[in-house]
């Protein structure tokens, strides 16, 4: 066979395929880590708020 045929596998793009994947996976995390930090401060806040209101 020769090098780069169809039949052999491509170690450098299935390496950078997990990379890419890992580095999405990392950041989805991450994003969705802040975005529940944001949910529980909006929460608080609003909760404040309504306690300082006079009814």
């Amino acid at each position: 066979m020769q090098p780069g045929s169809s039949g052999d596998l491509d170690w450098g793009a299935i390496a950078l395929l997990a990379l890419i994947a890992t580095g999405l996976v990392s950041g989805l995390r991450f994003f969705f880590r802040q975005n529940r930090k944001d949910l529980e401060s909006l929460q608080e806040t609003l909760q404040a708020e309504n306690e300082d209101d006079p009814k």
